[in-house]
């Protein structure tokens, strides 16, 4: 038995309102509850109101609390606990990071390869000499800019694209460039106290800092809009 457009919104604001925040994860319980409860009514000849409380209790939600915690009194039914799709949710960020970082891996190898990218790459480390030779002082800035590239186009598409904002998958990419950004702005801050008395500093080191961690900086903006434009399009044909 098929559910009606006015059952499958009940669903999806309760999925809301259960802390499901991810837009993107949304979708995809969504599916896995209508099709459960549509089997439930089919085989079993139970309410819509039951076979979603049956499939509320499946993802290992309670449906009665007792006591005072987390903002809860004795709560009976589809309300009372999310721990069920809590979990669901970091299991999903954990399929989602090995998924993110393997595709990285992949894309960052065929970059290696690839003639535009080895020629971009060129110019890329000839500019930092050009830089380094004129301007020694200013290469940690320019590396720290080159490096924040990834949070400039997410921070745009933010703003920008509603899609982007409360999705899981958009979150676990921007977040996958921020370790590389971390690195070198901790080797800012150890360079910095090192060589506190010196006069002449090494300013080299951050040029070579960003050459080496340039290729994983553009591997991480590839990754991010292949998920953008993916995520882009579910978002759109959510809305229809």
């Amino acid at each position: 038995m098929k559910l009606i457009k006015e059952e499958i919104e009940f669903i999806e604001h309760y999925l809301i309102k259960n802390g499901v925040k991810y837009w993107d994860v949304r979708i995809e319980l969504l599916d896995h509850i209508v099709s459960a409860v549509e089997d439930k009514i089919e085989q079993e000849g139970v309410s819509f109101n039951e076979a979603l409380l049956d499939v509320h209790q499946s993802f290992g939600n309670r449906t009665k609390t007792f006591g005072i915690y987390n903002d809860k009194l004795m709560k009976t039914g589809l309300y009372a606990d999310n721990n069920g799709f809590k979990k669901f949710t970091r299991k999903k960020q954990k399929e989602l990071g090995r998924k993110y970082r393997n595709l990285t891996l992949k894309e960052l190898k065929k970059m290696l390869v690839s003639p535009a990218f080895l020629l971009e790459y060129t110019s890329i480390i000839l500019l930092f000499v050009i830089v380094f030779q004129y301007w020694p002082k200013t290469t940690g800035f320019i590396g720290l800019v080159v490096l924040m590239l990834p949070y400039f186009f997410s921070a745009f598409h933010s703003l920008k694209d509603k899609s982007t904002r409360k999705s899981l998958n958009i979150m676990i990419v921007g977040n996958m460039g921020f370790l590389f950004f971390s690195l070198y702005n901790l080797g800012i801050q150890i360079f910095n106290s090192y060589y506190e008395a010196e006069i002449h500093k090494p300013f080299i080191i951050f040029a070579i800092m960003t050459c080496l961690l340039y290729p994983i900086m553009r591997t991480n903006i590839n990754v991010y809009f292949l998920a953008y434009k993916e995520h882009k399009n579910m978002y759109e044909l959510m809305l229809t």
